[in-house]
């Protein structure tokens, strides 16, 4: 190393931030790929770019970079010890063996070892280009943009979160540029950079990165632009533990009834096989059971003691939401899809009694709201039976009389409807104050809730609900960052808003009302599909009970409620009958499921494209790869063809000869006739003529000195120095 202290230094700085910036460049690779022992790699660059550094000569560093990749190889995947015949063995048979497998295009046999090794050998081949990069180009503009892409599409497309990356990126890409652009000016100029120069460089540099830095974090942030497509790519359906299902897996599945929702989030895909059917009256909700305990990522039931109580078929059915009165009393006759083997009952609202021709006996669980058949001990699914109901009706007068001084009188029962974790973000509850701040009641307070995802541009969507991960919260991502999502996002959100304002809140799961298909003596009969499988909520206002709401967009399902008040009310203040209020919300989801469809298709139309192309883009990209090489290795013989036929369209003026002039002492650099360090344009053009024979570099190098330093540059014959120009460059590539 024969540079001074000063530009060592400098150098020193540019390889450790181009170090910082391939680490990030290989952290998303690392993890996407499962590949694991980062630090590993990390020590292999850094061990790389120190060789560069000090000018390591190559003898030295192949051998001593072949030895640790043979030591991580034998580390990672064996048992051996590094310094053994055996470990020598495994090395070169999986070598060869790897080969015969890339030879006869055996793909699927290529061991783990052999593609760690291609893994060294393109960070080898990557850290020598950008040692190119450094010592000889002087820019790394190239490699800096597209690492920038390169992680900012994997944050959009992939589950890989790349904020902290494309920070680091930038800054220490932004370093690495003004950098080298100070030693490029250095060393054009032949000026010896002092420790005062130096430093004046990296403290205006790391100043401009702070300021920028608390800029962007002060200025406010616009949302995104377009929907995020992660849960489209690899997704996970809480209501699905049909097809592809599995806990916390990446398999899209299909929606239905599901009994695990530790992990909501993530896109399903739609399926319209029947579950049941109901002849029924009117539209009906068919209620299964009921959750309690929210862990910022899904819902579980919280453990407790049993309250289970048992009925036969044909007696009355006492749950904790009250029947309506006797004259209201309805009836439902269900057919159950026997593939699905449900050993439970579908509740409407008001269920009084169950009937069923097997003797079996149900057994409600009071934590959960759980209605199970059993035939002598064991589970016993009901193929067909009959349930009578009365629907509940609110009085309108008693709701608005429950304020928060109501609550007071909660018992301790009421605690796991309050529950909330910890860690939830506070937003959350500012939110669920501010949506409630001018409402007096407890019930009002719901309804502005239940209203608020309607008014406030949230969208309802089954592919594009996001997944949270790390230490994200599930309502924080929807509530503040997303506003996209189906059933649970809505639902989940609105409890957890309730019990942040200290009203008891519970999840519930089951089923829409269906499709009509048909009538049974004039009795419309339903059809209730996987489609239909759905969530919403269930709130507790003391001297009133459990009442339902459904704050999901496109959907409606009101309670019954009396409006046995004696003043009219506001719009904002009465709710709308959802008849009121449907047409126009049908709509405007329609339309929005309609980009939402066109977006999905797409994405699919994209994906089925490439699968059906693999070996087709992969040997294209690799022929691409291949002519890139010997176009770049044969450089010199077709660089004319595009350099002569370009600079002659343009204008005959200063700005074309300096560009000109400035692409020739580049391409004579690129053919070995460098410039030496300290020599002089004059002194350089006689060294470029002496090789070439004639006159044309000095002709150039006088005519640039003229116009640089002077200001005749309207006196040049700009069209002899292009023929000068063009005969140097037919002599380069010749």
């Amino acid at each position: 190393m024969n540079e001074r202290p000063q530009t060592s230094f400098l150098s020193f700085v540019i390889y450790f931030f181009v170090f910082i910036l391939l680490v990030e460049w290989l952290k998303p690779v690392i993890e996407l790929t499962d590949t694991d022992h980062l630090k590993l790699f990390s020590v292999f660059l850094a061990i790389s770019f120190l060789f560069y550094f000090v000018k390591l000569n190559w003898k030295f560093t192949i051998p001593i970079k072949i030895l640790f990749i043979s030591w991580v190889l034998v580390a990672i995947h064996t048992d051996l010890s590094f310094f053994s015949s055996d470990s020598m063995s495994y090395l070169v048979n999986t070598l060869q063996e790897n080969v015969k497998f890339l030879i006869f295009q055996q793909w699927q046999e290529v061991t783990d070892s052999f593609r760690t090794l291609l893994f060294f050998i393109l960070l080898w081949m990557t850290t020598y280009l950008l040692n190119y990069w450094i010592r000889v180009r002087k820019n790394i503009l190239l490699f800096f943009v597209l690492t920038v892409l390169f992680i900012t599409i994997l944050d959009t497309f992939t589950p890989y979160n790349g904020e902290k990356g494309i920070i680091v990126v930038l800054i220490s890409g932004f370093i690495i540029s003004g950098l080298l652009y100070a030693q490029k000016v250095m060393t054009e100029n032949k000026v010896q950079a002092s420790s005062k120069f130096l430093f004046s460089i990296i403290v205006s540099l790391f100043g401009l990165m702070a300021i920028s830095g608390v800029i962007a974090y002060v200025l406010p942030k616009a949302g995104p632009s377009w929907p995020d497509p992660v849960p489209f790519l690899t997704s996970s359906n809480p209501l699905a533990e049909g097809e592809g299902s599995g806990k916390g897996g990446s398999v899209t599945r299909k929606v239905g009834y599901g009994e695990n929702d530790e992990k909501l989030g993530g896109a399903f895909l739609s399926d319209d096989t029947p579950v049941f059917s109901a002849t029924v009256p009117r539209k009906q909700y068919w209620k299964i059971e009921t959750k309690d305990t929210y862990t910022s990522k899904g819902w579980i039931q919280s453990e407790g003691e049993p309250q289970i109580t048992s009925y036969e078929v044909g007696t009355p059915v006492i749950l904790d939401i009250p029947p309506g009165v006797e004259e209201n009393n309805s009836s439902a006759r269900l057919e159950m899809n026997p593939t699905f083997n449900f050993e439970f009952i579908m509740q409407p609202y008001g269920l009084t009694n169950v009937n069923a021709d097997e003797p079996v006996t149900l057994s409600l669980d009071g934590a959960n709201q759980k209605i199970t058949s059993y035939s002598n001990g064991n589970l016993a699914p009901l193929v067909r039976y009959d349930l009578s109901y009365s629907e509940p009706v609110y009085s309108l007068k008693a709701l608005r009389g429950q304020t928060e001084e109501s609550l007071n009188g909660l018992t301790s029962d009421f605690e796991r409807y309050l529950q909330l974790p910890d860690t939830l973000p506070s937003r959350v509850r500012d939110l669920a104050v501010s949506i409630t701040e001018n409402n007096n009641s407890l019930y009002d307070k719901a309804k502005s809730i239940e209203r608020y995802f309607s008014r406030n541009d949230f969208r309802y969507d089954q592919m594009l609900a996001a997944i949270p991960t790390g230490d994200t919260d599930y309502v924080d991502q929807f509530l503040f960052e997303t506003k996209i999502g189906y059933c649970d996002n809505f639902s989940t959100s609105m409890v957890v808003m309730l019990r942040s304002l200290g009203i008891p809140a519970r999840w519930v799961k089951g089923f829409t009302a269906g499709e009509i298909i048909g009538n049974n003596n004039g009795v419309p009969v339903y059809e209730i599909t996987n489609n239909n499988a759905h969530s919403w909520v269930e709130a507790y206002f003391p001297e009133v009970g459990w009442m339902l709401f459904e704050p999901t967009i496109g959907f409606s399902n009101s309670p019954d409620i009396d409006y046995d008040l004696d003043i009219s009310t506001s719009e904002e203040d009465t709710p709308v009958p959802p008849s009121e209020q449907k047409p126009e919300q049908e709509e405007n989801e329609k339309e929005k499921k309609e980009v939402s469809k066109g977006f999905t298709e797409l994405m699919q139309d994209g994906m089925k494209w490439i699968s059906e192309r693999k070996a087709l883009i992969f040997w294209s990209l690799l022929g691409l790869l291949i002519l890139s090489l010997l176009a770049y290795q044969y450089r010199r013989k077709w660089i004319s063809k595009v350099l002569i036929p370009v600079y002659r369209i343009r204008k005959n003026d200063w700005d074309t000869f300096e560009k000109m002039y400035h692409q020739l002492l580049k391409q004579l650099s690129s053919y070995g006739l460098d410039k030496d360090q300290g020599q002089t344009l004059t002194d350089y053009a006689k060294k470029i003529d002496t090789y070439f024979g004639g006159s044309h570099m000095k002709r150039l190098t006088q005519t640039y000195e003229r116009g640089f330093y002077g200001d005749n540059r309207n006196e040049i014959d700009y069209t002899l120095m292009r023929e000068s120009w063009e005969n140097l460059i037919n002599q380069l590539s010749g």
